[in-house]
């Protein structure tokens, strides 16, 4: 019970962490270089990421208030490179 509590309270906060306009929004709008979604577990939500109400919700709340480079989308990162923050950030703006 004092969990859900907390869960809620939390819950409440999110749409100032995702439009703050100094926090960074990481996405991951499609699965990582090798994996499907036809492999993940049973019960696994495997819509795509633009279908999902929750994360079209934090897509906007990061692009009402924040600068573009704050937003990376993890979902372009290539298989077998290896990143610093420059280049995860070049390709993934």
């Amino acid at each position: 019970e004092e969990q859900n509590a907390l869960f809620k309270q939390g819950l409440g906060c999110l749409g100032t962490l995702y439009s703050h306009k100094y926090t960074w929004v990481l996405r991951l709008t499609s699965f990582p270089d090798g994996h499907t979604a036809e492999d993940q577990p049973e019960g696994t939500n495997v819509a795509k990421y633009f279908d999902r109400g929750w994360c079209f919700t934090e897509q906007s709340w990061a692009g009402l208030t924040k600068a573009g480079h704050l937003s990376l989308d993890l979902g372009l990162m290539r298989g077998g490179v290896e990143y610093d923050f420059d280049s995860l950030r070049d390709d993934c703006r």
